[in-house]
């Protein structure tokens, strides 16, 4: 194979080399599939990744609750040559946060909290707001991202390779107490005080699952193993890479070109390629390895899953909360994350949730992730059963691109032609 030079590292690949990945690697298609939309969608996948430097992808359609089409395509380790699928295991980015919103949920429906409830009612912290130190942060506001918590340099500078050595606890305190190796009351909180305004956050989500693991009393991991994970039959997910092969985790790339790494930034930090700070000096016009990372800050978009193991998690919020004889959440409780909370002319908001408006069409609820290295994207149209999940071990994303256009427009390329399969 050709590589950048004779002492190019392992994990660069020159744009010919990937296509030619990309041709080979894609998995054969059932013979159920063998039909022209399956061809088309094909067609139209390897097209778009060739245009937008994707190695690996991993789609699946569902109708009426039941995967009619699915397939991979490309490399989840160009080095090693080991084929993307659809139990390919990778970060998932902010699809994360659904699972936290979902333990939350699982515990008001307990009668635990209420949504209004300050959160200071169940920490062993106080967390207080700069701008109005005596207005309370509620559980509403951390599941709406109105709490007015940002997210400060410290959070991007936290990313790190393999399982974080702060506690989830530690992390926070660290972060929004006052004194705290951390905080910044001018980078760590916006200048509104809680409830006044809405401002995507990272951290209220690890907050919001701190607020889980005091309430039950366990570990937030240990709480979606249990109450989540393992009932849905998700026996390969975990929050935790010690406890995922990696050999069965994608490796995250990175495209890199013109000295630029392509991915997200957090408070005007870019991500660089974690592991690899001096990769855009090495490579150009190439992908560059990011190593395996996790976040102390982790519940809000550090869950390892794959395309087949969120079939499932899709599977039980089309079903009104149930998948066979596991009721992860009751279906009204379903219908209350789904309601409009906030929002304007293109984006609903709900309970985690949120979806894109398209006149004359109903909302298709969902959610994306992006992170170095990785794309993700889950929707749901309620209306037909419809759901789609798309996830790519790249970041196509621009700096603070919120939402990442691609991974989006698969999915409802995906929503848009479930009835043809």
């Amino acid at each position: 194979m050709n590589r950048r030079g004779p002492h190019a590292p392992s994990g660069y690949f020159y744009r010919r080399e990937f296509l030619s990945a990309l041709a080979g690697a894609s998995l054969a298609i059932p013979a159920c599939a063998e039909s022209s939309a399956a061809a088309a969608t094909d067609d139209y996948f390897v097209t778009r990744m060739e245009q937008e430097h994707i190695p690996g992808l991993a789609v699946a359609v569902l109708r009426q609750g039941e995967v009619v089409w699915s397939n991979a395509y490309g490399w989840a380790n160009l080095a090693k040559r080991v084929p993307m699928s659809l139990d390919t295991i990778q970060n998932i980015g902010s699809i994360s946060k659904t699972f936290a919103a979902t333990a939350a949920m699982q515990l008001l429906e307990a009668g635990q909290f209420q949504l209004d409830d300050p959160v200071n009612r169940y920490l062993g912290f106080a967390v207080t707001h700069p701008v109005n130190p005596d207005a309370s942060i509620t559980v509403r506001q951390l599941l709406t991202h109105s709490s007015g918590i940002d997210d400060g340099p410290a959070y991007a500078r936290a990313y790190a390779c393999g399982d974080p050595a702060l506690s989830l606890e530690e992390w926070l305190r660290a972060y929004l107490i006052p004194g705290g190796a951390f905080h910044d009351a001018d980078r760590n909180f916006h200048g509104w005080a809680p409830g006044a305004s809405f401002a995507y956050c990272n951290v209220g989500y690890g907050l919001l699952g701190h607020l889980v693991e005091r309430i039950a009393d366990m570990p937030f991991a240990d709480y979606c193993r249990d109450k989540v994970f393992l009932p849905l039959g998700m026996n390969e997910t975990s929050w935790h890479l010690r406890d995922i092969d990696p050999a069965r985790h994608a490796v995250p790339y990175s495209w890199v070109s013109t000295g630029e790494v392509r991915g997200p930034s957090w408070a005007g930090l870019p991500s660089a390629v974690v592991g690899r700070p001096a990769a855009a000096a090495e490579v150009d016009n190439d992908f560059a390895a990011n190593c395996l990372y996790n976040h102390p800050n982790f519940p809000d978009g550090f869950l390892r899953t794959s395309v087949n193991q969120l079939v499932r998690y899709a599977q039980a919020y089309l079903g009104e909360g149930r998948l066979g004889s596991v009721q992860l959440l009751q279906s009204d409780t379903i219908r209350r994350m789904f309601q409009v909370e906030t929002g304007n002319d293109h984006r609903a908001m709900g309970l985690c949730w949120n979806a894109f408006r398209h006149p004359g069409r109903p909302l298709l609820w969902g959610h994306g992730g992006g992170d170095p290295g990785i794309n993700s994207n889950l929707r749901l149209r309620f209306e037909d059963g419809v759901a789609a999940i798309v996830l790519m071990n790249t970041n196509v994303g621009r700096n603070a691109q919120v939402p990442v256009p691609a991974p989006l427009e698969f999915a409802e390329y995906l929503v848009d032609h479930s009835h043809a399969f």
